[in-house]
């Protein structure tokens, strides 16, 4: 363990070093760059390049043998000579393109805030559209005569008509007074931000600490943005279509087929009663025989019988009687629609 412990260390150090060693080849490019030169005094290239031949002297005579907490030392020393030059140097360089996206932003906050004004406008006027609608048609609805009150009685149907109801149109509202007094506010500080730091920013020479810096102007802009996004956000849901819901679909129950309960001995029972219902009784055959010409002491002889299967024949005629024709005649008779036979 104290092995590699002391092995790790030996590792650091060497890392330390050789960053001292390249810094001090790349702290003489930057006394080279004219916009490092242009960001930097005279006095502080001097002290840089005094630090930096120091520093490589150093190295190859004590420095070979220097710790690691030493090593860092020197390191500093040269990075704070450096440092606030390259600060200055990055942010002048970045300043601009920063400077012309928060304008951007600001302009575009404005048209936000315009258009923030003109839906208000138009919610104003939607509203008053709608209320003056409803106020007519209530008014229809009031005024319209109504149904005549003696119709029933008299049979008819009341067909006066009666307006409808008056159907109230909904006006989305999408931005409040809150609402615009809020872009308003935040354009109006963005801007006065802006100005404020580029008239103290004009007072400054490049040498000087920027008095204001490249994240400062990207915190701002993102303000802007947020606020243009919420804004878009509320208009995106007040015109969001309503979701619509699922309606369950409900299968329809099949009708219940009506069955017939009757038993089969029920339904035989049922056909001898029509049947008997149609026999003819004695009174009402004795007619039919009259009607049909043969006396009742014909009717003895032959046995005073009619079976279903004996044929009754009229005098003076070849056609057969049935006994169903038979039976039927009383029914003809009792319906008026039978014809009588001449008697022979």
């Amino acid at each position: 363990m104290a092995f590699d412990a002391s092995d790790k260390a030996r590792r650091v150090r060497e890392e330390v070093l050789n960053s001292l060693e390249a810094f001090t080849y790349r702290g003489r490019d930057y006394l080279e760059d004219e916009s490092f030169i242009g960001a930097s005094t005279s006095a502080v290239r001097t002290s840089l390049e005094s630090a930096l031949s120091a520093t490589s002297d150093w190295i190859y005579s004590e420095g070979a043998e220097a710790t690691e907490k030493v090593l860092r030392g020197k390191l500093k020393e040269l990075e704070d000579i450096v440092n606030p030059v390259l600060k200055r140097k990055n942010e002048a360089a970045k300043r601009p393109d920063a400077i012309k996206e928060l304008k951007d932003t600001i302009a575009h906050i404005k048209e936000v805030e315009t258009l923030v004004v003109e839906q208000i406008k138009n919610q104003s006027v939607e509203s008053a559209k709608s209320s003056e609608a409803v106020s007519r048609a209530s008014a229809s609805l009031s005024a319209s005569p109504s149904a005549d009150p003696l119709a029933d009685f008299e049979g008819e149907d009341a067909t006066t008509s009666t307006p409808a109801e008056p159907e109230i149109t909904e006006v989305p509202t999408v931005y409040s007074e809150s609402d615009l007094e809020s872009v308003q506010a935040m354009a109006s500080q963005a801007q006065k931000w802006l100005e404020d730091a580029e008239a103290k920013q004009s007072q400054l020479r490049a040498t000087d600490d920027p008095a204001y810096t490249v994240k400062e102007i990207l915190a701002e802009k993102k303000k802007l943005d947020d606020m243009v996004m919420d804004m878009m956000m509320k208009k995106m849901r007040a015109f969001r279509p309503p979701v619509q819901k699922a309606k369950a679909k409900t299968k329809a129950k099949p009708a219940k087929k009506k069955t017939d309960k009757k038993s089969k001995s029920d339904r035989t029972s049922d056909e001898e009663k029509v049947a008997a219902e149609k026999q003819p009784t004695e009174e009402e055959a004795q007619e039919a025989l009259k009607q049909a010409g043969i006396n009742d002491e014909d009717a003895k002889n032959s046995g005073g019988k009619h079976d279903s299967d004996s044929n009754l024949k009229q005098p003076n005629s070849n056609q057969d009687v049935s006994e169903e024709e038979t039976r039927a005649a009383p029914d003809d008779l009792a319906d008026g629609s039978g014809e009588k036979h001449d008697e022979l």
